[in-house]
């Protein structure tokens, strides 16, 4: 009985320095080679949790472009209320998913933008894709309350008349097909998946989005640094070489995700 106390003991002892070890080695820039990086807990098609692994586009993205330059990455999925506190507590060492402004710089830095994203329009076919919110005066554009891009159309278009009555993204672009709207404002990469999953061949996808937001990798001002730079190296390899075209074209989302060459 007491060997097995004894052996049990030794193992837990071993357990706790073997993981804090391990975790150590990811909490300082020098000789490091694994990074931990957040993402949203469900946000397809840049992240989701499939039987415990972090899949999607920004996922796909983001493993590829490190492991050119050597690195590693480990995704925890956090709902989006926490992500920002855990990188400035030093518990994650970025964000996977950040949209770049200059209110976010004064708190963290930033890659270089690895996707573009924003708000789009999504008309019933065989109208010509729409592109623009210019010349939709007294028309009916549909996008949910909750979402940011109710206040900007109101904000910056305030003769298009905005539809809220919708729960989702599906009830959104169902409004376009029953007439309510004769436009559904959604995000460019997740209205693009849900139109041709959910309604295939009914909706013109938007050649551009009218609001493009470019999203890039995160860490708290001041540190890793260097783990930036080697990513910006990554992702430049990846997009010279075809890598990212074919990703992208995995997960359908329009090509004017790919940022445009500065």
């Amino acid at each position: 009985m007491r060997k097995g106390i004894l052996a049990a003991t030794t193992l837990a002892i071993f357990l706790v320095f073997s993981f804090g070890a391990a975790w150590s080695q990811t909490s300082g820039e020098a000789g490091r080679d694994t990074f931990r990086l957040t993402h949203i807990e469900s946000f397809e098609p840049f992240a989701v949790v499939e039987n415990g692994t972090s899949k999607g586009l920004t996922v796909d993205i983001l493993t590829e472009a490190l492991a050119r330059v050597g690195f590693k990455v480990v995704f925890a999925a956090q709902p989006q209320e926490k992500e920002q506190e855990m990188v400035l507590k030093g518990e994650a060492d970025g964000l996977s998913f950040f949209a770049i402004n200059a209110e976010r710089k004064k708190s963290f830095d930033f890659s270089d933008p690895y996707l573009m994203t924003g708000g789009a329009l999504f008309v019933k076919s065989p109208a010509p894709p729409c592109n623009s919110l210019k010349g939709l005066d007294g028309r009916t554009v549909a996008t949910p309350l909750k979402g940011p891009l109710a206040g900007y159309i109101k904000k910056n278009f305030p003769e298009v008349r905005v539809f809220t009555d919708v729960k989702d993204y599906k009830s959104t672009l169902q409004a376009v097909l029953d007439r309510k709207a004769d436009a559904a404002a959604l995000n460019t990469q997740v209205g693009a998946v849900l139109a041709r999953g959910s309604f295939p061949g009914k909706f013109s996808l938007p050649e551009k989005g009218f609001l493009e937001i470019p999203i890039g990798v995160a860490v708290a001002k001041g540190k890793n640094g260097d783990f930036l730079a080697r990513f910006n190296k990554g992702l430049e390899a990846i997009m010279a070489d075809g890598t990212y075209d074919r990703i992208i074209a995995k997960w359908g989302v329009p090509a004017t995700t790919k940022p445009p060459k500065e």
